[in-house]
């Protein structure tokens, strides 16, 4: 009935190229112009002011305007050309994968910005009265120029590049870091609502009440049996080790804790099922993913029958994927049933799972056609080290 899968913020190294339309992207560069010009005003005026300097070596009269009027404009020019450069940058990005169509971008653009850098380089020398630039004609001194120049500019050029680069690494390593941390808020949520769940007052009077009949009946061994149960549950729970994945052998041992006390509590009415291949047991999945599944299944599904019902377990391995099944053969799910929302143990789950595999994760949730409801997932195999296995 649904499916559910969204993407994390992939790796930098895969990440599409063009984050930004041409128009969009060029109009958010351009209102940070102002800022542009302050930046590249202060090289420039580094560079008038060194200019300067070396020319009351020569002559003591030689004015700080004339110097800024001849070195500034050139370096503005930069300004101007930064958030052309950004967008193609972003567009063609110089990365391990298509770094060569990159280049060829790249260095043509570099050629084409130098031109008028160097005009106007020239232009500036010329209307300060500069005698280098006026006694050479353009056409001799504009090639010497463009040599001058190409190590300067490109230099600038793959500066701006490195900076925006830099920039958008540390923005992602950010967006990494609330992403990992929401994972971990994920995390103790679940560990919470499993909590909750076996706190729950109803679910603790049953228990009791159970224990209490194995008592009158003298079944000493039943009853330590259920208070080691409801006792290990609880310490299981609240082992709050913040390991986002584990071993599937380890979620199901704290799935038995449970299925344990819920099969004493509904005795003949709960009948589990469990098909679970042996290869299947060290692969990793999020830690305590199985419980609200099989909770619901037992809430909705067990709980609304008259008579005894099943749960089924499933988990096996399809290719590079695991999958893993929670059935019920109960009433099944309620016309109009929030499909993308869900409950809340069903919500949390989706949102781990998405947080966890981003679009390498399908979880449904549906009717089966024989009665009850199927909750699959499926999950890229992973097999956990030998020390957690």
């Amino acid at each position: 009935m649904e499916s559910s899968s969204s993407a994390l913020p992939p790796p930098a190294a895969t990440r599409p190229a063009a984050s930004l339309s041409a128009p969009s992207g060029l109009l958010e560069l351009l209102r940070r112009m102002p800022a542009l010009l302050l930046i590249w005003a202060v090289p420039g005026l580094i560079s008038a002011i060194q200019n300067y300097t070396y020319a009351q070596d020569k002559d003591p009269t030689y004015p700080f305007s004339r110097s800024l009027m001849m070195v500034l404009p050139p370096w503005e020019y930069w300004a101007l050309a930064t958030p052309l450069i950004l967008w193609l940058g972003r567009r063609w990005r110089l990365e391990r994968e298509g770094w060569r169509i990159g280049l060829a971008v790249h260095v043509p653009a570099l050629l084409g910005l130098m031109v008028p850098h160097v005009l106007l380089a020239y232009s500036m020398g010329c209307a300060a009265g500069e005698q280098f630039y006026l006694d050479l004609h353009p056409a001799q001194i504009l090639p010497r120029m463009m040599s001058k120049y190409i190590i300067t500019d490109a230099l600038i050029y793959g500066g701006i590049l490195a900076v925006s680069y830099a920039m958008e690494y540390h923005r992602r390593y950010r967006e990494g870091e609330l992403a990992q941390s929401q994972l971990e808020t994920r995390l103790v949520h679940a560990q919470l609502d499993a909590l909750r769940a076996q706190l729950h007052p109803h679910f603790l009077f049953n228990t009791l009440n159970a224990i209490s009949v194995l008592v009158r009946k003298q079944d000493t061994a039943g009853s330590i049996r259920m208070l080691t149960g409801v006792s290990e549950l609880l310490r299981m729970a609240l082992n709050t080790t913040g390991r986002q994945q584990v071993p599937l052998h380890e979620d199901l041992d704290f799935l038995e804790r449970y299925l344990d006390i819920e099969q004493t509590r509904f005795q003949d009415r709960l009948q589990v099922v469990r098909d679970v291949d042996s290869a299947t047991l060290g692969a990793l999945v999020p830690s305590l993913i199985l419980q609200p599944l099989v909770e619901n299944a037992i809430k909705h599904g067990i709980s609304a029958r008259a008579g005894a019902g099943h749960v089924e377990l499933r988990a096996s391995r399809d290719g590079s994927r695991l999958v893993l099944e929670v059935l019920d053969d109960g009433p099944g799910l309620a016309p109009g049933w929030n499909t993308h929302g869900g409950c809340i143990g069903v919500a949390n789950v989706r949102a781990r799972m998405q947080q966890l595999y981003g679009e390498r994760y399908t979880f449904t949730l549906e009717n089966r056609p024989e009665g009850g409801v199927r909750a699959r997932l499926e999950l890229p195999f992973q097999l956990a080290s030998p020390e957690a296995a």
